[in-house]
């Protein structure tokens, strides 16, 4: 029994609620922070492909494609990004201010997860065709760059 309560203190002990120090602290969120998958997990890559050129040993040819995916890509995922930020703060906003019932918000919660959706899409569809314009070898090595949570 004393084990049972020094337990459900210690769990008590780490779970407070956050203070207004708490949530002061936390930095702005940033467009990515919307998106379905986190970069940690899924990575944006043209950049790093672009920079790591010479030593992922691209040709010309790989190169003029990435060049095409770096000016196109980014305003497929980011645009829906933003405007999932958009309607996040709104939902919240008037969720906050108005007491708005679930009901009368889940087409909103919808249209939230279909911008979220459709900007990972747009992000695995840019790696597959990275992956069909390197080699196997040229892809891995390219890994090797990315910081990424639990790889396997």
């Amino acid at each position: 029994m004393q084990k049972l309560i020094l337990a459900l203190g210690l769990i008590l002990l780490t779970v407070q609620p956050a203070s207004a120090d708490d949530h002061a602290q936390h930095q702005p969120p940033q467009t990515v922070d919307y998106a379905l998958i986190l970069p940690a997990n899924l990575p944006h890559l043209l950049r790093t492909s672009l920079d790591k050129a010479e030593v992922l040993g691209l040709n010309d040819a790989q190169r003029d494609v990435l060049r095409e995916l770096m000016a196109e890509a980014p305003l497929k995922v980011f645009s829906r990004l933003s405007q999932a930020e958009k309607l996040e703060q709104a939902i919240a906003r008037d969720l906050l201010d108005n007491a708005v019932p679930l009901a009368d918000l889940q087409p909103r919660l919808d249209e939230l997860a279909a911008l979220k959706r459709g900007a990972t899409e747009a992000q695995i569809a840019t790696i597959n065709r990275m992956q069909a314009l390197l080699s196997r070898e040229q892809f891995r090595e390219l890994l090797k760059f990315i910081p990424v949570t639990d790889r396997h």
